[in-house]
């Protein structure tokens, strides 16, 4: 199917695969929303609507919010992170994050905690790049509770990294320099076995800072 816009530019409607998941899920969520929205059409407004492709272009359009097994993507493209219908406690649970995630997490928090002398900076962080690192090698299923556990991981190596500079110097506040020697025999392991569980949280049960 194709339709003829007025300048005279053409778009090509490829045929739609209805009984692919992407559509039933485009359908579940959009469907209903596109009908209301056709039947409030004047005359004039149904006929510029089909001359761009009508419902068939729109569908497209939404099925590629989602990936061929019907899950919903993010703005990052990633699947399983959409937290619409999922309660705070579904989405909020601590799980296995392998090691290697949380290596990822402990070495760029380390960085940006240094070059920014503990402080967050939004511009500087590459945060961003480790969760989706994440997600994209976890099972869609774990990955809105994975990116929840790799943020406590997260959280408690900060707090390590603070906790070691008021240790090696009381006077040091953030967005100072970080002490030389802080955070040397500080470990991503040291930090991992100190952590246990409580609730939908991890918590430090107590850290060797020393320098």
């Amino acid at each position: 199917m194709s339709a003829i816009n007025p300048i005279g530019s053409s778009f090509n409607i490829k045929a739609i695969n209805k009984n692919s998941k992407q559509y039933q899920a485009a359908v579940r969520d959009s469907l209903g929303d596109i009908m209301t929205a056709e039947a409030a059409m004047s005359p004039v407004e149904r006929q510029m609507y089909e001359m761009f492709g009508g419902r068939e272009r729109i569908m497209q359009n939404k099925m590629q919010m989602y990936d061929a097994n019907g899950n919903r993507l993010n703005g990052f493209g990633v699947a399983g992170m959409d937290r619409t219908g999922v309660s705070e406690t579904e989405a909020h649970q601590i799980i296995d994050v392998p090691a290697s995630a949380r290596q990822k997490m402990f070495d760029e928090t380390k960085r940006h905690f240094i070059q920014e002398g503990g402080i967050a900076n939004g511009d500087t962080t590459r945060r961003t790049e480790v969760f989706k690192d994440f997600q994209v090698s976890a099972p869609v299923q774990d990955r809105l509770k994975g990116t929840w556990t790799l943020g406590q991981y997260e959280r408690q190596y900060r707090q390590a990294f603070y906790d070691a500079c008021k240790a090696a110097d009381p006077s040091w506040e953030l967005g100072k320099s970080v002490p030389e020697g802080a955070l040397k025999n500080i470990t991503r392991e040291s930090i991992d076995s100190s952590l246990v569980k409580s609730g939908n949280q991890l918590i430090r049960k107590g850290v060797d800072v020393k320098a």
